[in-house]
């Protein structure tokens, strides 16, 4: 298949995990501060099904993308620098998908604040990895 392939592939497939992980950060974040065991409880059920469809999706966006490199983990330049980024985010995220499904809605109050912060460290991760992507994306 061609790159023009990949590249349109590669650009829808990633809109999906940024924007369930980026709605899971703020659904477990107002889960964890909005006190009131009904609303606590609905958001992180929602919190908790956003991060395990995120971790899912991911991996629609890592084979485009992984496809349109020609399949290389590296690179130079603009795409190395997305991926120094895009690897660590995209593992952080199945880590956190993964432990979301295993330890279910119900999370101690500590799991869940280190949780929030590892996955606002994902959300920069894949921040910067899109600012990379955008900047390959415009020829820069």
């Amino acid at each position: 298949m061609n790159s023009l392939f990949w590249s349109r592939m590669h650009g829808g497939a990633t809109h999906f995990p940024i924007a369930l992980i980026f709605a899971a950060a703020l659904f477990d974040a107002l889960g964890f501060f909005l006190r009131g065991r009904n609303r606590e409880h609905q958001l992180s059920v929602v919190g908790y099904w956003l991060a395990i469809l995120g971790a899912l999706s991911s991996f629609g966006a890592v084979f485009s993308g992984l496809a349109l490199s020609k399949w290389s983990i590296g690179g130079n330049g603009l795409v190395l620098r997305h991926h120094l980024f895009v690897w660590p985010a995209f593992a952080l995220i199945v880590a956190l998908g993964t432990w979301r499904a295993l330890v279910g809605h119900e999370t101690s109050r500590r799991g869940l604040a280190v949780y929030l912060c590892s996955l606002i460290l994902g959300c920069v991760m894949i921040g910067v990895a899109g600012f990379f992507g955008g900047e390959m994306l415009l020829g820069r």
